[in-house]
């Protein structure tokens, strides 16, 4: 796993051009001096005529980044100097972006939380002393223990953000945990119940089965810049003859490298699919085998109640379809070629439609004219789309995490692209698929979580986090495990009276980010590349079983994510639960695999392997659904949601935005819709401690060049977006892919890299009514903001 040698001592000059770094970047560090220039570069400067320890590690990048790379480290006297790609791996799966690279800035950033703190000022004030371990932790079992006591274990909920991961804290405590997916769960929300399956995690097929798809569609994401370890899966496929079309309200990177860019107004894919619809329905454009094979097109339904025919009423699933052989009603379940797909028919003297028929009468009041009306791309081009999508596959569809779904609709964006699958039969195929294939998508084996006792379990909480500060629930304790009032609230003045309203406030964090201002109680964890352990996590994801595998000790005073976890356990006095260590965790984790049992890898294969085994019989992409077999309760696919009929999305409706569509009053006021974009400096709030990427990645507004001059605005100025409900000031760049009639910034940016105030002081909490019919609630319309830009 690791790798010893003497290399030629570096001087400090030698040193910084081999690591990429500058000197300021360093100058910069904290009061402890372990990251300051005097410090940290002062042996290798001052022993050069003398042999330099070098040491390799192989490792796993942390989880939060979607690249699933696994790194080659390199480690001088101690410290981490360089990362590369593990040059062990298929050449294929060799790879390693700017945020992997700058790790090292990471692990030695001024950022750093370096001690525990308890506040001393009010809530909010970052007033904060330095205590030890023990008085924090003291502290804390004191405050969960009185938590308990007074409101019960469900008063305690542990909120999950960025890198530090504790997955058996919160079912130890008996606190609630989870209930955040408003965020990248939109789209999946609509496509999901289709087909009973995961679509929020990757896409139903792998991305390296690109090469085998012919019309591939990427929508609502730029996923050159949120995925770009998934950019030879896209070169590939581009290279194969694969035509790609990007939807997209800017000009993105992704935009850049496709056949065909379709600059969609924002937050109206669901009209573009839904004109689709139309096309594909009125040119019969459909699969009509494979609709009557697959999907439960064929069944009868009640054109006036929406309510789905059945033969048996204590039965759910016993639907009914025409057999026109027979001519009778039989059972789904005995249908074959002669089912009928459209028409009318007579039950028991009702009369009832299929569910095509049904479909159909839906879609007239979607033609494709009234697409190109609300989408603001010409109709010609949406019905060659359509065209294409259907006719000239195998094709995929890709609905983006981070554009798109960060409306108040996107649930029918999801659900109107399911139909478009169902339709054309665009999934199990070689190159076809649905989904966003962050990730890539790929395979991966079961790796079994430590087991605590069936009395350790975490409670279901009828109220979604978003709503803690606006619907009464039983929380009084948070645990903060990273970012996380930045990154799940939206309006963030509106989230300051409940803050202050709560008990007790944790935060376990490796960075001084804005979310450590809230807290009572700081904890420091350490990077993925520190531990106290040789291994302590083990992961399969994307074809390969990868191992964690320490590079350097824990720096100042911060622990281990598990170190952290025992101790909190500890100090409520159930730390007897947990393993002694990380290490014994993973060797019992693979020990206890089945599926490791049955590939042969083993902890000591994993080292010897330098921490990454490809898994057998991965060489072809992994495709989902190949046997056409769905977990639902026909086997088929299922676009009609007849269980939400009460929130007329039945079939996938036209819904506008809450707050950014056409015609909106609040226009005047408001005029630019405000989009907080993904990008390839960081994952949401993180990456933002690193001075190599923040130079590029420092927070600024963009608006297009003809917005800039309307408002006097010139390059570089410090501009203030505002609304209602807050504002913030940063500086402000014209940039002509920028669509007019928009502004445009990163997501999450710290309020410290801001000149005043935060993005989330701006942003829309709606939430929609359909929320109950959803099956992960709402999503958090951060992208469905109007805002005016004026020069601050």
């Amino acid at each position: 796993m690791s790798e010893t040698k003497s290399a030629a001592a570096l001087t400090r000059r030698s040193f910084l051009k081999t690591a990429g770094a500058t000197a300021g970047a360093f100058g910069l560090a904290g009061a402890a001096g372990m990251t300051s220039a005097s410090t940290w570069l002062a042996p290798a400067e001052a022993r050069a005529s003398e042999a330099v320890e070098e040491k390799t590690v192989y490792t796993l990048h942390q989880f939060m980044c979607t690249g699933r790379c696994s790194l080659k480290c390199t480690m001088r006297e101690g410290r981490l100097a360089k990362i590369e790609p593990n040059d062990t791996v298929e050449k294929y799966y060799r790879h390693v972006c700017l945020k992997g690279i700058s790790e090292i800035e990471h692990i030695y950033s001024p950022d750093r939380l370096q001690q525990p703190m308890r506040r001393v000022g009010e809530r909010g004030s970052n007033e904060f002393e330095v205590i030890t371990w023990d008085e924090a932790l003291d502290i804390i079992g004191e405050k969960l223990k009185k938590a308990w006591d007074t409101y019960g274990h469900d008063s305690v909920y542990v909120s999950a953000s960025n890198e530090p991961r504790f997955a058996q804290l919160a079912p130890l405590l008996g606190a609630a945990t989870g209930v955040e997916p408003g965020i990248d769960r939109g789209t999946g929300n609509g496509s999901a119940p289709a087909i009973n399956g995961d679509v929020f995690g990757g896409g139903t097929s792998e991305s390296r089965d690109w090469v085998n798809t012919k019309t591939l569609i990427i929508a609502g994401t730029n996923l050159l810049e949120t995925s770009m370890m998934q950019a030879n899966a896209f070169l590939d496929a581009k290279e194969a003859g694969c035509e790609i079309i990007v939807l997209d309200p800017h000009f993105s990177t992704t935009a850049g490298k496709a056949h065909q860019w379709v600059p969609i107004k924002p937050g109206t894919d669901a009209a573009f699919y839904l004109g689709m619809i139309t096309y594909v329905l009125d040119n019969k454009l459909y699969d009509e085998e494979y609709m009557v094979a697959h999907t439960t097109f064929p069944l009868l339904v009640d054109e006036e109640t929406g309510a789905l025919l059945r033969a048996d009423v204590e039965d759910d699933a016993s639907f009914v379809v025409w057999d026109t052989a027979k001519n009778a009603a039989v059972s789904h379940s005995e249908a074959g070629e002669n089912t009928a797909l459209e028409g009318e028919f007579t039950v028991d003297g009702a009369t009832y439609i299929t569910l095509l028929e049904l479909l159909k009468k839906n879609q007239k009041q979607y033609s494709t004219a009234w697409a190109a009306d609300v989408t603001g791309i010409d109709q010609a081009v949406i019905e060659e789309l359509a065209q294409k999508y259907a006719c000239n596959g195998p094709a995929y569809l890709v609905m983006g995490q981070g554009g798109s779904d960060k409306y108040s609709n996107p649930d029918i964006i999801g659900h109107a692209g399911m139909v478009l699958t169902a339709l054309t039969g665009n999934i199990g195929k070689p190159g076809s698929g649905y989904g966003h294939c962050i990730g890539g998508a790929g395979y991966s084996v079961d790796i079994p979580a430590w087991p605590l006792p069936e009395e350790f379990v975490s409670p279901e909480l009828p109220v979604r986090a978003d709503r803690f500060p606006i619907q009464e629930n039983n929380v009084h304790t948070i645990i903060s495990l990273g970012n996380t009032f930045q990154q799940y609230w939206a309006n963030s003045h509106s989230i300051t009276d409940w803050i202050k309203s709560l008990d007790f406030i944790l935060h376990i964090g490796m960075y001084y980010e804005d979310s450590v201002r809230w807290a009572d109680i700081v904890l420091p964890v350490c990077s993925k590349f520190e531990d106290t352990v040789e291994h302590s996590i083990v992961h399969s994801d994307y074809n390969h079983v990868n191992l964690q595998t320490k590079c350097i000790d824990p720096l100042f005073e911060s622990k281990p994510d598990f170190d952290v976890m025992r101790l909190i356990a500890q100090s409520v006095g159930l730390e007897q639960y947990l393993p002694e260590t990380a290490e014994d965790m993973v060797r019992w984790q693979i020990e206890n695999s089945e599926d490791l049992k049955a590939q042969g890898i083993t902890l000591e294969s994993l080292v010897k392997n330098h921490g990454a085994i490809k898994m057998a019989d991965v060489d072809e992409p992994r495709r989902g659904y190949a046997d056409q077999k769905f977990p639902t309760p026909t086997g088929k696919i299922e676009p009609y949601y007849e269980n939400v009929l009460a929130s007329g999305q039945a079939w996938p409706n036209w819904e506008e935005n809450s707050e950014a569509f056409e015609g909106n009053p609040l226009t005047e006021q408001y005029p630019l819709q405000f989009t907080q974009t993904r990008t390839r400096f960081s994952n949401h709030s993180h990456f933002k401690a690193a001075t190599w990427l923040q130079q590029y990645h420092e927070s600024f507004l963009e608006l297009n060049p003809a917005d800039m001059a309307a408002r006097g605005l010139e390059d570089g100025d410090v501009a203030e977006g505002f609304n209602d409900r807050g504002s913030f000031k940063c500086p402000v760049f014209g940039n002509a892919a920028v669509r007019p009639g928009t502004a445009r910034t990163f997501e999450a940016g710290w309020s410290k890299h801001m000149v005043e105030g935060n993005t989330q002081n701006v942003t829309n909490d709606y939430i929609n009514p359909r929320d109950e019919y959803l099956p992960t609630g709402a999503p958090i319309p951060f992208n469905d903001t109007l805002i005016e830009v004026k020069k601050a």
